[in-house]
């Protein structure tokens, strides 16, 4: 076998090795992206847009198509801030303080002063799976 037949099989492998390297499947990165379930009952939407997080929308889901008004969302330095106002409750508004996956935790103050921490739970749209 003449060097350029050898110098020739290595660049093969190398090429395929190369492509086997390119074509395995990666894991897409964590994404605040989603629903996120707070523990009375109500779910935030969240997106990326234009390179940052923004909450788009507040259900309630234990009520059928229930959906809280928003106020304002906003993300300045990694953290999101969004309020929103449940009808005939205080109007609460959250911020994020860490992201794991499928949890979020975050801290929550509303317009009666009372102030705590929660972990939210990523879910599936859940709009309207209780009573009517």
């Amino acid at each position: 076998m003449s060097s350029c037949q050898k110098f020739g099989y290595v660049l093969m492998g190398a090429i395929l090795v190369m492509a086997v390297a390119c074509s395995s499947a990666t894991p897409a990165p964590a994404t605040m992206a989603g629903y996120w379930e707070d523990n009375a009952n109500n779910v935030t939407e969240i997106e990326y847009q234009n390179d940052q997080y923004v909450a788009v929308t507040n259900y309630y889901t234990l009520a059928s198509s229930s959906q809280n008004a928003l106020v304002s969302s906003s993300y300045e330095n990694g953290v999101l801030t969004w309020k929103y106002c449940p009808p005939a409750k205080p109007c609460i508004t959250m911020q994020t303080v860490s992201f794991n996956g499928d949890t979020l935790d975050v801290t929550w103050t509303n317009d009666n002063g009372e102030s705590g921490q929660m972990t939210l739970t990523r879910s599936e749209k859940l709009i309207g799976r209780g009573n009517s």
